[in-house]
């Protein structure tokens, strides 16, 4: 009898032993198989990257056309926006509004299923720039605040502020020399309506401006403190590397090259085209693996400026900061070694654009 008793004991606790290490194989099997796409959910989740970028760069093709009458920031992202390579005459403020009618392709940027959907992204952009002391160096600072909502995606609805500064070489003889500067970019983003904070980012840029002037004719503009005035054809060309701190993580380190060419059609309509291309490295993620991304976004802008003539006279335009209307077309390509992340997205839109100096 005790024999029997210690042989069901044995049997039971083999039995026990046996549905442990089915339910330790069970387990470890549905691990391994959960591994990539945990894997792929974090390195969705970690790259918004691209789309932060591309906003930044659509919004500073707005605020940088060749446009005389509505004040446009210092510091834009682009060479042949006014100014790019100016000394600021004086401390000034100049603030900008952006109200737009967007149509996004695939608004939750992700590699398939992106919803289609309409939409705004008002900005608010207050700068101020100034030159110090003799030296040719000029100092700018921006605040921007930006509200993205799509009418038919509110999960990928975003509010963010952006701060920046900008310490810039520029000859003041000459608004077409070769242009270096260093800026710091940090920027957090937030649930609606700047509720809950979801990421933050510091970027750290190292580069340079420079750009062509030339005539109706394609003759170069002689070298001088201000050629906007003669100016019809500005080609231009930006270049930077950049560290950018990033929390939740990965931080990453990226190179620019942004070619753009504006043309001056009439003196109520402009256009321009740029391509930014970049190239961002990431650091290890919680996986170990890194990464590298590579974006192409091609943006092609067309601006009306609205005659002072048809809002009642200068002095009522400039109240009501000189208003043009703006047509943007983009297209943002996006390759990633990571999987899940590589995407692409079409945007359009139509914009009021205001702007005062003070």
């Amino acid at each position: 009898m005790a024999g029997d008793s210690q042989r069901t004991r044995g049997r039971r606790a083999g039995h026990a032993s046996g549905f442990g290490a089915a339910i330790a194989t069970v387990t470890l099997a549905t691990v391994l198989a959960l591994l990539p796409a945990l894997a792929l959910a974090q390195a969705a989740s970690d790259r918004s990257d691209a789309g932060v970028d591309a906003d930044d760069a659509r919004t500073d093709a707005l605020l940088g056309t060749l446009n005389l009458a509505t004040p446009e920031p210092y510091g834009n992202l682009y060479s042949t926006a006014p100014g790019a390579e100016q000394q600021a005459p004086r401390p000034q403020f100049r603030f900008n509004v952006l109200a737009p009618l967007n149509f996004d392709s695939n608004a939750q940027a992700i590699s398939s299923g992106g919803t289609q959907t309409w939409g705004t992204f008002p900005v608010g952009n207050l700068s101020w720039a100034a030159p110090v002391a003799d030296l040719p160096i000029r100092v700018s600072v921006n605040a921007r605040s930006e509200f993205k909502q799509f009418f038919d995606a509110s999960d990928a609805d975003v509010d963010r502020l952006t701060f920046s500064g900008r310490v810039q070489y520029v000859d003041p003889a000459n608004d077409q020399a070769f242009s270096p500067y260093f800026a710091v970019t940090p920027r957090f983003s937030y649930l609606p309506t700047f509720s809950d904070q979801t990421e933050a980012r510091q970027d750290f840029n190292l580069g340079f401006n420079k750009s062509l002037h030339f005539d109706g004719s394609f003759r170069p503009i002689p070298i001088a403190a201000d050629t906007s005035a003669e100016t019809v054809w500005s080609f231009g060309l930006t270049a930077f590397a950049q560290k950018r701190l990033r929390q939740p993580q990965l931080s990453s380190d990226a190179l620019f090259l942004i070619p753009s060419v504006s043309w001056v059609i009439s003196k109520d309509w402009n256009a321009s085209f740029a391509v930014e291309m970049l190239g961002r490295w990431y650091e290890a993620d919680s996986f170990g693996a890194t990464s590298r991304d590579w974006e192409a976004l091609p943006i092609a802008t067309l601006e009306y400026v609205v005659p002072a003539s048809l809002v009642g006279g200068d002095h009522f335009a400039n109240l009501l900061g000189r208003p043009s209307i703006d047509l943007q077309g983009s297209h943002l390509n996006v390759w990633s070694t990571a999987p899940g992340v590589s995407y692409a997205q079409w945007e359009a839109s139509a914009t009021l654009k205001v702007g005062w100096r003070f």
